[in-house]
């Protein structure tokens, strides 16, 4: 999961009077480049001279895949005329270190480094109008010059009626680099150990159904998914589009299961608003079953989480899951 670009660390600046060569696309080395190449440049601005370009790292950003997000703040030259213009470049890097690491080197599974990148690059993402990825102005290696949205947080409700409109509209690609079911991957390798931490019996109980929650997400029908559709990579763009970043977790889902990351960042029930938008595609039951089962599994593990790192739990968390948790769960199905 990450911040929005607003975020921001001190800048620095550089000087440049040559052309921005096209060979200058970053490696997973975590070196950074002052110099956009020359056809993200063309493709942004309709130039490809840069006088002048100031970095300011991006600080936030959780996934697992990302080496670096980087503001890019430069002055163009079009048409004779400077002006100043912005791009967020974006470089990933292999997962090498804990749990997931051994198998994120396959193209299914949900960290797979890659995956970004070639997203952008195979033109496979929302494009609007009303719900969009960032522009992307280019894909060198394992680097996207993505556009720099303006904007502010979004509301939960309009961001669950523009994942139904993309959702209902969109057929899963046949790429071989989609992530597969990610939390079924990620429960594959978690052993939490209930006993060091002082949890509620009733995420307690969730945890302990997974095996009987994931038979329930598995005959549910799979849509094109964000991986984590959570409300810090969620901007209400000032053009009037919900922008959605870091698409490092695109993958088929069970329906339903990208509202329980919403869900959960916001502590508020996005199910209706997203039925009242559906156009077409899984039926009201199954989309309110993938998201209350996902919600409980994803959502428990979470509250270990925050417990065996000292983080604060927020206030009605525990209830908020009982009280959306799927009919297998409830007491007349137990």
């Amino acid at each position: 999961m990450a911040l929005g670009w607003a975020v921001r660390s001190p800048a620095r600046r550089h000087g440049h009077s040559r052309r921005a060569r096209r060979d200058d696309p970053l490696r997973h080395t975590g070196e950074v480049s002052s110099v956009v190449p020359s056809d993200v440049l063309r493709a942004a601005t309709g130039s490809d001279v840069a006088l002048q370009v100031v970095e300011e790292p991006i600080h936030g950003s959780s996934g697992a895949a990302t080496a670096e997000v980087v503001r890019l703040t430069e002055t163009v030259v079009t048409h004779g005329q400077k002006r100043p213009f912005s791009v967020i470049h974006k470089t990933v890097r292999p997962l090498s270190t804990g749990r997931h690491a051994e198998m994120a080197t396959r193209p299914d599974h949900w960290a797979y480094w890659r995956r970004e990148p070639l997203a952008y690059a195979a033109a496979v993402l929302p494009t609007g109008p009303g719900f969009r990825a960032p522009r992307c102005f280019g894909v060198h290696h394992d680097t996207a010059y993505l556009e720099d949205v303006a904007g502010g947080r979004e509301d939960p409700r309009r961001a669950a009626e523009g994942l139904c409109r993309w959702q209902a509209t969109s057929r899963v690609p046949s790429v071989d680099w989609l992530a597969a079911h990610q939390l079924e991957q990620r429960i594959a390798v978690t052993h939490l150990d209930w006993t060091t931490v002082d949890a509620d019996p009733r995420a307690v109980a969730m945890w302990e159904a997974r095996d009987r929650l994931l038979d329930e997400l598995a005959v549910l029908p799979r849509v094109l998914s964000h991986g984590d559709y959570s409300l810090g990579n969620l901007i209400a763009a000032d053009d009037g589009d919900t922008v959605a970043l870091d698409w490092g977790t695109l993958g088929a889902a069970p329906a339903g299961a990208d509202l329980a990351h919403l869900a959960l960042s916001s502590l508020t029930d996005p199910l209706p608003a997203y039925l009242a938008a559906s156009l077409d595609g899984p039926s009201p039951d199954d989309v309110s079953l993938g998201y209350r089962t996902t919600l409980v599994l994803t959502g428990s593990s979470r509250l270990h989480w925050m417990l065996s790192n000292s983080v604060p739990v927020p206030a009605g968390y525990v209830d908020f899951l009982q009280e959306h948790r799927p009919p297998v769960l409830r007491p007349e199905h137990l």
